[in-house]
């Protein structure tokens, strides 16, 4: 499903306009593949570019050198539109959810959005549905991001991305600003969800230990 080939990403500065340019390499020559279902946790200290990595593979970011495949097709090469349809298959949830939903929206308005903004359908049963499966109460539904807890706003946010039945879904740091408890219950969601569906996850993360319940590779950067 997903393969990436020799990717590298660096940037080149220069300290003064008479020296040559200095490389500053983030992360050099990474490959893996990811099938159906499976599980993948990048691991790495603060800077050493997993959320980058994150960024290359949604394609918000171009990699320096390298190709990242989906389903046979080269994501870097392919023009914005058709990268945009794709993004309904890959799915990216930020580590602070709260500062990445719209402050002065509605939950509801904010998960509907995501539905028009790939041509589909307002589905309230299907919203219930995960509210549901997430344990959410239905009055968040009206509620805007500030008034919600970092547990609620990051189901919100898993919420947000699964409604749209992804393929892949790239978790940045989702349980770094969680207590144990409930970073362990929102995984166990997560654990459940793939269960049930044909969905692969990509977590980013610096505790390992809390992923025990999938079945995964391991990437260190």
């Amino acid at each position: 499903m997903l393969k990436v080939c020799n990717l590298s990403k660096f940037y080149e500065l220069k300290k003064h306009w008479y020296l040559k340019k200095e490389r500053h390499i983030i992360f050099d020559n990474i490959n893996f593949s990811l099938n159906e279902n499976d599980n993948l946790i990048i691991l790495g200290k603060s800077g050493a570019g997993k959320s980058t990595l994150a960024r290359i593979l949604c394609f918000l970011e171009d990699p320096s050198e390298g190709e990242v495949w989906y389903e046979n097709l080269n994501l870097h090469k392919l023009d914005k539109n058709k990268q945009r349809l794709l993004r309904k298959q890959i799915q990216y949830c930020f580590q602070d959810q709260k500062m990445a939903l719209n402050p002065y929206k509605k939950i509801k308005n904010l998960i509907q959005d995501g539905l028009e903004n790939f041509n589909l359908q307002k589905n309230d049963d299907l919203i219930l549905e995960f509210f549901d499966f997430f344990s959410l109460k239905k009055q968040i539904l009206e509620q805007k991001p500030y008034e919600l807890s970092g547990g609620e706003a990051t189901r919100v946010g898993l919420i947000r991305a699964l409604v749209l039945n992804p393929k892949l879904l790239i978790l940045d740091e989702i349980t770094s600003a969680l207590d144990i408890k409930t970073s362990k219950e929102i995984l166990t969601f997560l654990y459940d969800y793939q269960q049930k569906n044909n969905i692969s996850y990509i977590f980013i993360t610096h505790q390992s230990d809390l992923f025990y319940k999938f079945n995964h590779k391991k990437l260190k950067l």
